[in-house]
């Protein structure tokens, strides 16, 4: 039988897929294919979601089973079929054919990694994020993070289906462990309309309803009248200003007055109701010119208004005239464009000073509201949790609503934050906080037990928030990390800060950021003085504070590196200082040998201050590593102290030497494997230098020094085996004889005897073809 070669490389009984390769057909097919928008304009096909024209000789294009499966998991995820639930391949397909686009409530069951992986790689901004493995991340919970903080971004600020929201964090919650909130929605610019507007060109048309609905009443008459009737009619017009009073007969009241109090003398309460029914009078008086003042103007607004819509009489049609004869382009009539009735439009503000107007605007920081952030409080399982108000992300950042919250948005945050005991990681950052928002949130930031780190920079916090700065820190187990960088706090938070640290807790804070923040002489003395002696904070970040006296700056920081010993990161990034006061800052550096890190940029170092300053942080990362040099009681003689160092030897050599050694015990206790005898001896090869090389002539010369070497071997073989083993045939034992091959002799009886051995499966058709070429 005939061994055909497989060129194409597919295996047997893969179905395969495809159209004919004949040049007039392709050319056929391609006139007439129709364009892929056609099938979705005609009525037939236009709810069609697979096209298999599309995967006509495409290069990967899969079996019809697995399009059948993409198209499937095309439809949805929530019931997969059996087929394909049972089938790895089938199942690997679908997951990979999964949108990354589904919404959360209908593929937060998926458990495949890959897919959440998909998802966080395409709506993530952390490019990082694509060198971590499937196993090096928590795909699905950061996955489900996002998808959720979309809807949560996506929502209006005056609607929030709080209803649905819960349902669908109750479903995630338990795998939920971070969450990034940056542009969450603001009111809309119509909430913040001003009530009275700016004069525009046309004045705005005011009623007749809006001026006659002031009533005033008529004027009180001079005559007394008793004392209960009096008090009775002060009361009512007290309580009903606007009411029309009833007009009696001034005559037969007066008549009955002057008949009843002719005889009496008038006292000291009548002069005093006389004066006050004259002030209510005069003020009166004053209402009626109002309302007619008013009343005037609303006349004369409505003449101007008559006036502006007065069209002028057309005037009469002139009498036509011959056209002039076209003589060039110029010559042409060329008839206006059609009116678009703009110049009518009474209202045609200037967009440009309307602008400025918005970008003015004060906006009131306690109708900022947004959605209610209290829903964070159904993830129980969160570890970090960052939140910015940077608006909807539309580039509109001159619109200050977009960055102002209300303290009921916070007072919403703190509701749901109590509930957040596995709560590590908070960052409230760019954003506008002052005192009475911080005092909400750091009452329950203070009670959360696991908080390690809060990160409040970029708040434009002002230093009446320090008092609540010392509430946050005052806990037993102290947090490890207060970021407030690019504030305004000075002496009341630094005092606030200092009180803190002064008391005993179950652990330290490490690092301490007070970068950008203009910290006056006296906050940063203050701050120095409260720190030195406690073991807290061990990184210090100073960078940029804006001190006005430098020597100031730099006396506290000498007093804090030569006396806090628990110190290991000192930052004062821009801060600019002289030459006596960069040598006075580099001695206290050398002083301290816990040092690991400083960074000392634009602050005027010159090339051999930068190199010594790094020096002296080499030296101390050396000791900290070598913790053996500082080991007064093991080694108390320096030259004892130099014979251990000359004994140590570099890591890398010490790892090295271990792993020979271990490869070297590994050796030894290698099984021996029992020797086999040589089932075909070395033939030596006799090379014969010729000036006409020919190959065939070479290669029968080493066939006939193959086959007597051959016999030789075989006759003492025979010689030394004992008669039992002659019996031994062939067959059955392959190695007890030599296969010896000559290509010239080579019949089919052979290679079906031989064909099991190991070499090429086509090898008889080889050497076949090769000998009869050479005849």
């Amino acid at each position: 039988m005939d061994l055909e070669d497989n060129d194409n490389g597919l295996p047997v009984g893969l179905p395969t897929f495809g159209i004919p390769n004949d040049p007039l057909l392709r050319a056929v097919y391609d006139l007439y294919r129709p364009p892929e928008d056609s099938f979705r304009q005609m009525q037939s096909e236009r709810n069609r979601d697979t096209f298999s024209e599309a995967f006509i000789e495409h290069e990967r294009v899969g079996t019809l089973a697995d399009l059948c499966v993409r198209a499937l998991a095309k439809r949805g995820t929530m019931h997969i079929v059996d087929p394909v639930r049972l089938n790895p391949l089938w199942m690997r397909i679908h997951y990979d054919s999964i949108d990354v686009n589904l919404p959360l409530r209908e593929c937060y069951f998926v458990e495949d990694a890959r897919f959440w992986k998909r998802v966080v790689l395409a709506k993530s901004s952390e490019q990082c994020l694509s060198l971590k493995g499937l196993d090096d991340y928590d795909w699905r919970g950061k996955g489900m993070s996002i998808k959720y903080v979309e809807l949560v971004e996506a929502c209006p600020a005056s609607l929030w289906p709080e209803k649905e929201m819960s349902e669908l964090a109750e479903l995630i919650r338990d795998y939920v462990r971070c969450m990034d909130i940056r542009h969450l929605q603001s009111l809309s610019e119509f909430s913040f309309r001003r009530l009275e507007r700016h004069s525009s060109d046309t004045e705005p048309e005011v009623s007749s309803e809006v001026s006659d609905g002031i009533e005033v009443s008529s004027d009180e008459l001079s005559t007394p009248k008793s004392r209960s009737d009096e008090g009775e009619e002060e009361q009512e017009q007290e309580t009903e200003p606007l009411k029309k009073t009833f007009v009696r007969d001034n005559t037969l009241i007066a008549f009955k007055v002057s008949a009843e109090f002719a005889d009496s003398d008038e006292s000291t309460s009548d002069m005093e109701r006389r004066e006050a029914r004259r002030d209510r009078n005069a003020a009166r008086q004053k209402l009626r010119e109002l309302k007619m003042a008013q009343e005037a103007e609303h006349e004369q607004r409505k003449q101007r208004r008559v006036n502006l819509l007065k069209r002028e009489p057309e005037p009469p049609p002139k009498r036509r005239r011959r056209p002039k004869p076209v003589r060039g382009v110029f010559d042409i009539t060329v008839e206006p464009e059609p009116d678009d009735g703009e110049d009518q439009i009474l209202d045609h503000r200037n967009k440009t000073k309307y602008l400025q107007y918005l970008k003015q605007f004060d906006y009131d920081e306690d109708t900022c509201h947004h959605i209610d952030l209290s829903f964070v409080g159904h993830f129980v399982n969160l570890v970090s949790l960052n939140l910015e108000f940077l608006g909807p992300g539309e580039g509109t950042s001159y619109h200050k609503r977009h960055l102002r919250f209300s303290l009921k948005d916070m007072v919403h945050l703190s509701k749901g934050l109590a509930k957040l005991v596995n709560l590590q990681i908070f960052r409230l950052r760019n954003s506008h906080l002052n005192a009475f928002k911080l005092y909400p949130l750091c009452r329950v930031l203070r009670a959360l037990p696991q908080l390690h780190v809060v990160d409040l920079g970029y708040d434009q916090m002002t230093d009446d928030c320090g008092p609540y700065l010392g509430i946050l820190l005052d806990r037993q187990i102290m947090l490890k990390a207060l970021e407030l960088e690019y504030n305004q706090l000075d002496m009341k938070s630094v005092a606030a800060i200092g009180v803190a640290l002064q008391k005993t807790t179950d652990s330290n804070l490490q690092y301490l950021g007070l970068a950008h923040n203009r910290l006056s002489s006296g906050a940063l003395e203050h701050l120095c003085e409260r720190i030195t002696g406690t073991e807290h904070v061990e990184e210090l970040n100073l960078s940029a504070i804006g001190l006005s006296f430098p020597r100031v700056f730099v006396e506290e920081v000498c007093r804090l590196l030569r006396n806090h010993k628990p110190l290991r990161r000192l930052e004062m990034v821009a801060t600019p200082l002289g030459a006596d006061l960069r040598r006075e800052l580099i001695c206290a550096l050398e002083t301290n040998p816990n040092i690991i890190y400083f960074d000392g940029r634009a602050c005027n170092f010159e090339e051999d201050e930068e190199f010594e300053a790094d020096m002296i942080v080499r030296r101390n990362l050396a000791m900290t590593e070598n913790t053996y040099v500082r080991d007064t009681a093991q080694f108390p003689d320096t030259l004892e102290l130099l014979e251990h160092a000359k004994s140590l030897r570099h890591p890398l050599v010490t790892r090295i030497e271990e792993s020979v050694a271990q490869q070297k015990e590994c050796f030894k206790n290698y099984p021996t494997w029992k020797s086999s005898r040589v089932s075909v001896e070395d033939v030596p090869v006799i090379e014969k230098e010729e000036s006409d090389y020919d190959i065939w002539t070479v290669f029968a010369l080493q066939t006939q020094q193959n086959s007597f070497l051959v016999q030789n071997s075989t006759e003492k073989a025979a010689t030394v085996q004992e008669p039992a083993s002659q019996k031994i045939s062939q067959s059955s034992s392959p190695r007890s004889s030599v296969f010896s091959f000559d290509p010239n002799n080579f019949t089919l009886e052979q290679f079906r005897e031989h064909v099991y051995q190991p070499g090429p499966g086509n090898r008889y058709n080889y050497f076949v073809e090769k000998r009869d070429s050479k005849f």
